[in-house]
This record gives structure tokens, C-alpha cells and sequence, in this order.
């Protein structure tokens, strides 16, 4: 994303250059000359902040009478109703007289000669040496902070099982058994549990995993959970041609489905508590019998944005980096290590970091951590940020770190239903906080049965228990 700042960045170095040469030209004039409807302009031009005018409008006067076509065209250039007032009641207006501070007593130390205030107000004559004034009392310290949840202060990501699945709107990703109390009882007891207060059952979205600016956090010394098995190197590789062949399918087999994006993006104020702008597009998804790709919008208010602006390049990820697919074919690009076995949500997962080994230009790539189901050898959960930012002067376009979760279709595809990403871009002019979350919906098979039922069979290690029970879907 673009920061809309940078235009304005411009902008006000160069208004700032105007009212430099606006204020240096009147510094040159005779100081009793009134202000001419030239001077005016240049200040207006220039973005000189009112109060400023309105003082240099009291003090000089103007050599002219407003008029209404004056009003027009001086509220045209930025006049607001305090520098209309001035003008008016400026008109013809002699120079106010200058006020010359004082001679200073005489003194032995050049040096002690008061110096003029600031504002061009003189200094009271012998003013007294000031005097430091005693330090305050130091202010009572703040309350502590009350304690942050793991996924707020932790930089491992909150791999936890829920007992009630009412109680949030979190995606969870579920076992493929069915669920019953004592697998219930067994998963709440023996994964962590979600802090008090921490938001779980009041939001209506997931909250991250992780902090919003951590990097990739699990390590191999401490990323495998209690109990859980690290495969060798040998098996390692073998999970990772495995999962990557079965990601191939997988995009195969989304190919035959049609379904319904939500994008949205938002700003949010500095404590993130307000929506200050926002943009949002849907589309249906269709795909035409070769696999390409058919995007229909069906819903597209006007945008509210007021500091971000979207790039090729967000839609690009909208499309293809934050629902993230790696498949056999784009194995060679990527750098994969494995990180650790970890409980993740009802799942167990082995975790991959993934970076691309070279950034090809005009080309976006993904760069962060998979989760793989630790069973089924199927990506359930990606985590990172698109790749690459530009941060030359002038020309930024940054990304937020998002997490997609994944659910099961029709028994046998994990397809991704959920992306959010909450984030502070740090642009050159200023920060942007903002939030962006992404929802897939509505996956409905629209192919021959044929070519699903092969796709079936060579995603398929083994027999299934039963298929996997769909999480409910978050409310917002």
C-alpha cells in the first residue's frame, strides 16, 4: 500500500518554499508599506498559517477595499473568515507604528544586553536574571499496565483448543474425527488456555497470533510442543515434496469451485479503537475451462481512505500472496526450514519458515511460516507478509503481516476462508495504523464430478475416519 502522505509530503515542502519567499519578500519591503492584494495571494499560496497573516494584516494594513469578487477570490486560495475579517477591517489601514524596545542600561559585559523576545515583542527593561524554578514533584506513576495476553506479549504464536466453540468467533482448526466431550476435555487440558479478558469472546474477528510486528517467531529450539515428535532430516523432505505435491492439487482443484472474496481494508486511529477510513470490494470468483481466472465485482462502495492508497500490487496479494499456495512447482524459488511440531488450535502441525530466494522484479512472493497438518501433509494456516517493499524516498509501498487460516470442503480440500492482518505501516511522512481481513465464502463446485474424484484419490495417503467437521464461520 501507498502512503497518500508522501503527495501531501511534497506538497507541503513546496508550500513551505512559497511561504518562505512570501515572508522574505514582504522582510524586504519598507516594514510601514500596507500589504498589497499581490502580498495577499503569495501568503495564501504560500499555506501561511492564519494566525500568522492575521497578525502581519493588524500590523501592516492593506492598500485596498475588499470587495465581494476580492472575497471570492482570496477564500478561493485558502483565506479563512479570520483573515476575511482582518482584511476588511484592514482596508487603507495605516502601518501600525513600530515599538522599539528600550535602550538597555549601560553595562561593562556587551554581552548581558537583553535580546528581544520572541514574536518581535520587546523584553521588559532590566528585566531580572531568571531564576530556575524548582523541579515539579514528581508526577504519581501510572497504574501498571494490566497484564497482555500471550498473543499480545509473547512472540510464539497461541496454538489453543477451545472447549465451547460458541464462545468466539475465531476460526479454529478442527481434528477430523468428530468431537466429543472427552476429546474436548482432553485438547482444553492439555493446550494453553486463552488469558482472561483477552478479547476472545467479545470480538467479532480473530484476534493475531502474534504481535503485529514480530518476526517469523517459532525457532527450532523451542518451537516443538511436549510430547510431539521432530522428524529427521530424511522425513523432513519428504513432508515437504509431500505437501507441496498436495498443494498442486489444491490449486487444481479450487480451479473447479466457484466462491466469493470480501476484501476490506481499514485505517484506525493511533490506539486503534477507531475506524478513521476504510475500502472494501467483493467479487464473485469463477474460473473459465482452462483455469483462468474470472472476476466479477459485485459490490464496491466509495472509499473512505484518507492515508492509504491501494496499489496493483495489494490486489495482486488479494488474489494470490495472502491466500498463499506452494506448490511443486514453486519449490525451487523458495528457501523452506523446518521450525518445530506444534499444537495447533485441535490440529498437531509441523512449521516451516518460507523465503524467496531472490525477488524477481514485477514479481510478489510470500515471506513468512505454513503450518502443516502433521497427518494429512495439507498447508491449514499460513503467516507472513507480501514481498517486496519498495521504501525509496518517494516511492513506498508497504505490506501488513496477516495470518489465512484454512477449512476443509467437501471433506477433502483446505481451502483458505479467513485472512487478517493488523498492522502499523511505517511510511517516511508517518505511520499508518490500519486492519485488513479477507473472507472467502461460498465454495460450490461447478465442474465435471469426474476430475474431482482423481483429485480426490491422489490427495488421499489413506482412508478417511469421517469427514471434518466445518468451524462456524466468524459473525462479521
Amino acid at each position: 500500500m501507498k502512503s497518500k502522505s508522501s503527495l501531501r509530503f511534497k506538497l507541503a515542502a513546496g508550500a513551505a518554499l512559497l511561504v518562505m519567499a512570501a515572508l522574505l519578500t514582504l522582510a524586504a519591503a519598507p516594514p510601514d508599506r500596507p500589504l498589497t492584494k499581490d502580498d495577499v495571494t503569495l501568503l495564501l499560496l504560500g499555506s501561511t498559517p492564519p494566525a500568522k497573516m492575521t497578525q502581519l494584516i493588524e500590523q501592516r494594513g492593506v492598500d485596498f477595499q475588499m470587495d465581494s469578487d476580492l472575497v471570492k477570490k482570496f477564500r478561493d486560495q485558502g483565506a479563512n473568515e479570520d483573515i476575511i475579517n482582518a482584511l476588511k477591517n484592514a482596508a487603507n489601514k495605516p502601518a501600525a507604528p513600530k515599538v522599539n524596545a528600550p535602550a538597555p542600561a549601560a553595562t561593562t559585559n556587551p554581552s548581558a544586553a537583553p535580546e528581544p523576545a520572541p514574536g518581535g515583542k520587546p523584553n521588559a527593561p532590566d528585566a531580572p536574571e531568571p531564576v530556575a524554578a524548582p523541579a515539579p514533584a514528581p508526577a504519581p506513576a501510572p497504574a501498571p499496565a494490566p497484564a497482555a495476553s500471550s498473543s499480545q506479549s509473547s512472540s510464539e504464536p497461541v496454538l489453543r483448543s477451545r472447549q465451547d466453540e460458541d464462545s468466539s468467533d475465531e476460526p479454529v482448526l478442527h481434528t477430523r474425527q468428530a468431537r466429543n466431550s472427552e476429546s474436548t476435555s482432553t485438547a482444553a487440558s492439555s493446550s494453553p488456555q486463552p488469558a482472561s479478558g483477552g478479547g476472545a469472546t467479545s470480538s467479532s474477528e480473530p484476534t493475531l497470533h502474534t504481535a503485529a510486528k514480530q518476526t517469523l517467531p517459532l525457532t527450532p529450539a523451542t518451537a516443538s510442543g511436549s510430547g510431539l515428535k521432530d522428524p529427521s532430516d530424511a522425513e523432513i523432505q519428504h513432508i515437504i515434496q509431500t505437501f507441496a505435491a498436495k498443494e498442486k492439487i489444491f490449486e487444481e482443484a479450487r480451479n473447479n469451485y466457484t466462491y466469493h472474496q470480501i476484501n476490506k481494508v481499514e485505517e484506525l486511529s493511533n490506539d486503534d479503537q477507531e475506524v478513521t477510513g476504510s475500502w472494501q470490494q467483493e467479487w464473485d470468483i469463477t474460473y473459465d475451462d482452462k483455469g483462468n481466472r474470472i472476476e466479477r465485482v459485485t459490490y464496491a462502495p466509495e472509499s473512505t481512505l484518507k492515508k492509504l492508497g491501494l496499489t496493483k500490487e495489494d490486489m495482486e496479494g488479494f488474489r494470490s500472496i495472502q491466500p498463499f499456495v506452494l506448490t511443486t512447482d514453486e519449490l525451487p524459488e523458495y528457501d523452506i526450514k523446518y521450525l518445530g511440531h506444534v499444537k495447533l488450535d485441535e490440529l498437531t502441525a509441523y512449521v516451516f519458515r518460507i523465503t524467496p530466494k531472490e525477488l524477481e522484479k514485477g514479481k510478489e512472493y510470500f515471506k513468512g511460516q505454513v503450518y502443516v497438518d502433521d497427518r494429512d501433509l495439507q498447508i491449514v494456516k499460513s503467516q507472513g507478509r507480501q514481498v517486496p517493499e519498495k521504501k525509496t524516498h518517494g516511492q513506498e509501498n508497504l505490506f501488513p503481516e496477516f495470518s489465512t487460516w484454512r477449512e476443509q470442503v467437501d471433506g477433502k480440500f483446505w481451502f483458505p476462508t479467513y485472512t487478517m492482518g493488523k498492522d502499523v505501516l511505517y511510511f517516511e511522512v508517518a505511520p499508518v495504523h490500519m486492519k485488513e481481513i479477507v473472507r472467502y465464502t461460498d465454495y460450490k463446485q461447478f465442474k465435471t464430478r469426474e476430475r474431482i474424484l482423481n483429485v480426490q484419490e491422489a490427495t488421499t495417503d489413506k482412508p478417511k475416519d469421517q469427514n471434518t467437521p466445518a468451524p462456524p464461520p466468524p459473525k462479521n
